[in-house]
């Protein structure tokens, strides 16, 4: 059995720190927390010892929405996140090009052409001007929208005069490329580097979604491939786009991996601009995204869900999609009853006064993504205008007006590290200064952390995790210095020292003086 006493340290108690505290691990549970000395009395003697000088200790993180495999099959490709122009991202294709061989697809992800002094997106005659013959697949950042090339447009059957592809129409491109590009060995080293670097940033659970319908898929097998070879250091609850076949309810699994609902992507990006609005895009007067399906389509899915016992996360960025998940799940709340596990919606960027209040009386359960701020800081003022500003990225108000929230990276769309978004949630700006988006709507580091521990776990239904209590879970994360009244750079910098996931050290070791 794993025995550890972590004492010395500044404990989260789930709404302050408190010093002079210890707390005890036995096995995959934590069994005592409290004042050093009687926590010390009650356990055995052979117990290891965490000794600290006042760092943090924290219930594992959880990251509530991350397209996990997706990111883990990015990181083997070519990142275009560190490119200032077009002119960049054509020249990394090319040198990309010279290193693969003429019949494999050249894949690159994460473009984000709002910040290049062009303002376009890469299109088929960038591509095919650079004469390579492999087919071409870029992706951007948002994940929404893909550039492909002719080579590329012609092996798959598809027709598109520019060669950018929204939405589900680059499933076929994404397809074929996927069969090029990942065996199932590839893709399953890929996912266990991933899951341990998650670990090195506290991450102990994360709520995956599966996006067939997009080309990003979430495979239950290869995560039950790594727990049998000891390399699954997450636990992991998943949604998908479609009903499972067989049937089995959300919470299906154990404490390790379980498939927990249906995703449903009711509208697209912000950045790409086909997320739903209920008027037109500022920057874009013809504009005004689109929606995914017909509110008889969303009706069907989730009268499917909530008959199966399943529960549903919607994807809304949005406030016509907002307009639509309300009102869906508002009919199937009439027919069915309210849900035993609340309906889960997803992001919110636009998000009016009257539809908190609905989401509020609906009782839905909200995910927001913290970091979105500082990388749409720039952009989003041009897409929505000032007036649709003031009901955008309100998280505070969410928080305040509509019950328990939860926060998340969206990865590969912003960085897994909980520290990066904790920043976000009190700064509200760009990494390198500038003004504060809507200061009213911060919060402080106290307020942002059950967010990323305690908040998902009530997502799903669960009341034995996300706390430092006797009886949950044993997942701790162990930072680098005490958190109380850091800010700023420092607080985006703060590192962890240990991450301990059901009792086992799954980054760092379990004793520290003892190494």
């Amino acid at each position: 059995m794993n025995r550890l006493l972590i004492t010395g340290g500044t404990l989260w108690t789930g709404n302050t720190f408190v010093r002079g505290h210890a707390l005890h691990i036995e096995g995959e549970r934590i069994a005592a927390v409290g004042p050093e000395e009687s926590v010390r009395a009650g356990a055995p003697s052979e117990c290891r010892e965490l000794r600290l000088s006042g760092e943090a200790v924290l219930p594992g993180f959880t990251d509530a929405h991350i397209h996990l495999t997706t990111w883990a099959k990015q990181k083997t490709l070519l990142d275009l996140g560190g490119a200032k122009s077009l002119a960049e991202v054509l020249e990394l294709v090319r040198e990309e090009a010279r290193v693969t061989p003429s019949d494999r697809w050249v894949r690159g992800w994460n473009y984000n052409e709002t910040l290049w002094p062009e303002g376009r997106s890469v299109t088929k005659d960038d591509l095919d001007a650079l004469g390579i013959p492999h087919p071409v697949l870029l992706q951007r950042v948002c994940t929404h929208v893909n550039a492909a090339n002719s080579r590329a447009l012609a092996l798959v059957g598809l027709d598109s005069p520019d060669g950018v592809l929204e939405e589900r129409d680059a499933i076929p491109a994404l397809r074929a490329m996927e069969r090029s590009v990942f065996s199932r060995e590839a893709l399953r080293k890929a996912l266990e580097s991933a899951c341990f670097e998650l670990a090195s940033v506290g991450v102990t659970c994360v709520h995956p979604c599966g996006a067939d319908d997009y080309g990003m898929e979430e495979d239950l097998s290869l995560y039950d491939e790594l727990r049998r070879g000891g390399k699954l250091p997450v636990r992991v609850f998943t949604y998908h786009d479609a009903l499972p076949y067989p049937v089995m309810p959300s919470g299906f699994g154990d404490d390790r991996i379980r498939y927990q609902g249906l995703k449903i992507y009711l509208d697209g990006s912000l950045g790409g601009r086909t997320a739903a609005l209920t008027a037109p895009y500022a920057d874009a007067p013809g504009e005004i995204g689109r929606l995914n399906w017909t509110d008889e389509q969303v009706l069907g899915m989730l009268r499917a869900a909530r008959g199966k016992g399943i529960q549903t996360l919607l994807h809304a960025i949005g406030d016509r999609a907002l307009d639509q998940a309300l009102d869906c799940i508002g009919k199937v709340d009439e027919e069915f009853g309210p849900a035993a596990l609340k309906d889960r919606i997803n992001h919110l960027i636009v998000c009016r006064p009257e539809q908190r209040r609905r989401l509020a009386e609906l009782e839905l359960f909200c995910d927001i993504q913290p970091s979105f701020i500082p990388s749409d800081i720039a952009m989003a003022p041009l897409r929505l205008g000032p007036e649709r500003m003031e009901s955008a990225y309100r998280w505070r108000s969410i928080l305040n007006e509509c019950g328990p929230l939860s926060a998340s990276s969206d990865a590969p769309v912003e960085s897994v590290n909980p520290m990066h978004s904790l920043w976000a949630l009190t700064e509200r700006r760009a990494r390198d200064g500038g003004e504060t988006l809507a200061p009213e709507e911060r919060l402080t580091v106290e307020e942002a952390l059950p967010l990323f521990t305690s908040n998902p776990y009530k997502a799903v239904g669960r009341s034995d995790a996300g706390r430092l209590e006797a009886g949950c879970l044993a997942d701790v994360v162990v930072l680098d210095r005490d958190l109380r009244g850091l800010s700023g750079d420092v607080l985006y910098s703060v590192r962890v020292r240990r991450t301990i996931a059901g009792g086992r050290a799954t980054h760092g070791t379990a004793d520290a003086e003892a190494e």
